[in-house]
């Protein structure tokens, strides 16, 4: 019997912030397909929908920082620099002239599997998109591309201002009193719940399959994959929690 497996992930090395917004974004896409009071699956579902609700109590009870209306305004400015360069992108992918239009269709490749960063948790999406980052800067034949369309000094603004967010987001927190359970005996209770979590969906999808099971495997399995990427935290002990988005 072939047993079907997520892809490895090690849950207990993610930063406090981003495990508490891909549990939250796991909850949200399990939560409609499976039921309430419909066995192991949604007892476990509901024990990590309860370890993650304790989690962002938790992290809500950081102290309100000056620094909001700053970070607000940092999170707009990269999500509307990345959309310029993708709409540019766009645009000479239709382009009669073949050189740019060659550059373009190759740049939006690059710049395709991060076209729904900016609908993620902020904390998520510095992640996400400093690793987007990394890799460009690390491929003279995107950085040659991203000249031939114009955009090459949009994404060193586009560094910045995502650097720039990240010392923004992390100063909010600097010194913020956190009363009631530590947030890493928190994060001890909410790793073993989706832990717990996932081996009840590899079961059940491997075992007793259904079209929706199958699908949600696939989109958690997805989440997983975007996790991965995301640069670890250690063991989580010393990270100042931080408020969800």
């Amino acid at each position: 019997m072939f047993l079907k497996r997520f892809t490895t992930l090690y849950v207990v090395a993610l930063k406090i912030n981003h495990l508490f917004s891909l549990c939250l974004s796991t909850i949200g896409i399990a939560r409609p397909v499976i039921v309430r009071d419909a066995g192991v699956l949604s007892a476990t579902l509901d024990l990590l929908e309860n370890a993650n609700t304790a989690m962002g109590e938790q992290m809500n009870k950081s102290t309100v920082n000056p620094l909001t209306g700053e970070i607000v305004a940092l999170d707009v400015d990269r999500d509307e620099r990345f959309a310029e360069i993708r709409r540019l992108a766009d645009a000479w992918a239709k382009s009669r002239d073949a050189a740019k239009k060659a550059a373009a269709i190759s740049f939006l490749i690059f710049l395709d599997p991060y076209r729904d960063i900016s609908r993620m948790a902020q904390n998520t999406q510095t992640g996400v998109m400093t690793e987007m980052l990394g890799k460009y800067n690390a491929d003279e034949t995107l950085k040659t591309q991203a000249a031939t369309l114009g955009v090459a000094e949009m994404m060193t603004a586009l560094e910045a201002a995502n650097t720039a967010f990240g010392a923004a987001y992390e100063a909010r927190y600097t010194g913020a009193a956190v009363e009631g359970p530590s947030a890493s005996s928190l994060k001890r209770d909410l790793v073993e719940a989706y832990t717990q979590f996932c081996i009840a969906m590899e079961q059940a999808v491997s075992f007793a399959p259904t079209e929706a099971l199958e699908t949600l495997f696939g989109q958690m399995d997805e989440l997983r994959k975007t996790y991965a990427r995301l640069p670890s935290g250690g063991n989580g002990e010393e990270e100042p929690p931080v408020a969800p988005e």
